[in-house]
């Protein structure tokens, strides 16, 4: 493509920036429907994430993807939110519509997504999710959404934890530190999701938590990248089933892509450029 000054801007804030393939994925899908957009990565600090948000009407962006750790803490400086963000109470993509902005939230659905293009429904199953941050609760919410009748939340600290059982239905939810699971609370789960930034094998060689209660859970681990997770390494040892979060980032894409665009995304050329780029 050739830039100009009719060039519309999509941008991607976060701390850490370097591994994303989100412009990737975005700008290979431009470029087949022939859309003049850009997409442009950008490490933001904490400090500066006000003035960051700022650009975005000052400088006439479209629209704003935001990452860890910023999900929670932009909703403040928003116009608006959608009922997707409103619901998990986190915020993944931003529109700019002539300078108001829309916070919305395609993570917890792009999950799903996932989770159906490899075959495994949702509706009425147990699950598990290991933290208690923004994507966790995107995850949670949706999967209610989608008919899961059973969650047991982990997570070091059990104030976040709770937070997010009482805003989407305690009634739902078990809640556990991660430093105290009991065996039986994992049994009959159909899966296992990590939002976890920790590693899951701890300094000594050992795993974070005994998962081995969860025999046949499929394992998700929303981290991606060219070597498998320990999530996953972990998965593997107990002969489960693992996916990585490749997926959920695909289809978190092709709706921000229509949020941002009103056009239709090539999903298989966003999934290619993906998987060339991973």
């Amino acid at each position: 493509m050739q830039i100009s000054g009719q060039t519309k801007i999509v941008a991607l804030i976060g701390d850490p920036i370097t591994h994303t393939l989100s412009p990737a994925m975005h700008n290979a899908a431009y470029q087949a429907l022939a859309l003049n957009y850009l997409y442009v990565p950008f490490h933001v600090s904490a400090a500066n994430l006000a003035a960051a948000i700022s650009a975005v009407r000052a400088l006439g962006f479209s629209g704003l993807n935001v990452t860890v750790p910023y999900k929670e803490a932009v909703i403040p400086m928003l116009d608006s939110l959608d009922v997707s963000a409103k619901r998990c109470g986190a915020v993944n993509t931003i529109v700019n519509s002539s300078g108001t902005l829309t916070g919305y939230n395609t993570d917890g659905e792009g999950f799903i997504d996932s989770l159906l293009d490899y075959g495994f429904e949702p509706k009425g199953k147990k699950v598990a999710i290991l933290g208690a941050g923004g994507s966790a609760r995107a995850v949670a919410a949706a999967l209610l959404a989608n008919g899961v009748t059973d969650i047991v939340l982990i997570n070091r600290t059990m104030q976040k934890a709770q937070q997010i059982s009482e805003a989407l239905g305690a009634q739902n939810f078990r809640v556990f530190p991660l430093s105290s699971v009991p065996a039986d609370a994992l049994v009959g789960a159909k899966l296992l999701v990590n939002t976890l930034a920790a590693p899951f094998r701890r300094d000594d060689g050992g795993w974070l938590l005994d998962l081995s209660a969860a025999a046949g859970a499929m394992f998700y681990d929303l981290r991606y990248g060219k070597m498998s997770t320990d999530f996953l390494v972990y998965a593997d040892e107990l002969k489960n089933p693992g996916l990585d979060g490749l997926g959920m980032l695909l289809h978190q894409g092709t709706r921000a892509f229509r949020l941002f665009t009103g056009q239709e995304p090539p999903v298989e050329v966003m999934r290619k450029a993906l998987i060339n780029g991973r």
